[in-house]
C-alpha cells in the first residue's frame, strides 16, 4: 500500500510539471535551438581547439539559406528577451504579490466543501472514510440521510435567527462555495491555468441547477438525497482534485487538510 501511494504521489507531480512548465520547456527549447542555429550560420571561424573534432562538423554552415535562417533566429531570439523583460518579470512578481490571498481563498473552498459532504456522511450514520469513499458507499451514505430532517440555526441578521432543514444548509454551504470562488475569481489574471480549471471544476458542478430543489426539499417527495447523490460525488472528487493539485501547487501542507 504504501508504495502504490509514493506511485500515485510521483504520477501527480509528474501531470502537475507536465500542466505547468510544458510552455516554459518549449521556449527554452526553441531559445537553446536559435542560439545553436545563430552560431551555425555565423561567418565566423571555429574556436581552435574544436577544430578537427565532431564539433566542427555539427557547426558547419548549412549549404544554402544561411542568412534567412540567421535572420529568423535572432528575430525569435529578440521576442523572447522583450517577453521576458516586459512581460514575464513583471507578471511573476504581480503574482508572488496576490499568492498569499488566492492561496488562502483555495484553502477556504477546499475546507467549505470539504465540510459539506462531510456533513452528509456524519449524518448518515455509516462508518465511512471521507478520505476514499467510493461513488457506491457514498449512494449508500445518500440513501440513508433525509435531507428534511436534522434541524440547523441560520441568521437572517446579528438579532434574527431562524431554523432549517439539511436540504436548506446544503443550499446555503454550495452558495458559500460560490461566493469564495467568485472571490479568487476577481484575480483572474494571476491565478494559475492549472488551479484555475480545477476551481472552476467546482465552479460548473451541476449542483449549481440543483441545489435549489434541496432548499425547499419539504415540498418535495424526496426523502433521501439518493437523487442528488452522484452530483454530490462529483463535488467530491472535484475538491480532492483541486486540493492535490493546491499542495503541489503551493508546495505547503494547509491546516486541517480533510485528506490526513
Amino acid at each position: 500500500m504504501d508504495k502504490r501511494k509514493v506511485y500515485l504521489t510521483r504520477l501527480d507531480k509528474l501531470k502537475f510539471f507536465a500542466e505547468r512548465r510544458v510552455v516554459t520547456i518549449l521556449l527554452w527549447i526553441f531559445t537553446l535551438l536559435a542560439i545553436f542555429l545563430i552560431i551555425k550560420t555565423s561567418n565566423d571561424p571555429i574556436i581552435g581547439f574544436l577544430k578537427g573534432s565532431f564539433i566542427e562538423d555539427l557547426f558547419q554552415q548549412f549549404s544554402s539559406a544561411n542568412s534567412f535562417i540567421s535572420e529568423i533566429s535572432v528575430g525569435y531570439l529578440v521576442s523572447v528577451i522583450f517577453y521576458v523583460i516586459v512581460v514575464y518579470l513583471p507578471e511573476k512578481q504581480r503574482k508572488k504579490d496576490v499568492e498569499l490571498f488566492i492561496n488562502s481563498k483555495c484553502e477556504s473552498l477546499i475546507f467549505s466543501s470539504y465540510a459539506l459532504i462531510a456533513e452528509i456522511i456524519k449524518k448518515s450514520n455509516l462508518q465511512y472514510d471521507y478520505k476514499d469513499i467510493t461513488e457506491n458507499e457514498f449512494l449508500e451514505v445518500c440513501k440513508a440521510v433525509n435531507p428534511k430532517e436534522h434541524q440547523y440555526n441560520f441568521a437572517n441578521n446579528i438579532t434574527s435567527q431562524f431554523q432549517n432543514h439539511l436540504g436548506y444548509k446544503i443550499y446555503n454551504d454550495w452558495t458559500r462555495i460560490i461566493k469564495e470562488i467568485d472571490e479568487i475569481l476577481r484575480l483572474l489574471p494571476f491565478i494559475n491555468t492549472g488551479l484555475l480549471k480545477k476551481i472552476y471544476a467546482i465552479y460548473n458542478n451541476f449542483l449549481n441547477y440543483l441545489v435549489k430543489d434541496l432548499a425547499v426539499v419539504e415540498k418535495l417527495n424526496n426523502d433521501s438525497l439518493e437523487s442528488w447523490s452522484s452530483t454530490l460525488y462529483s463535488l467530491y472528487l472535484s475538491t480532492k482534485d483541486l486540493r492535490n493539485y493546491y499542495r503541489l501547487y503551493s508546495k505547503t501542507e494547509f491546516t486541517n487538510d480533510p485528506w490526513k
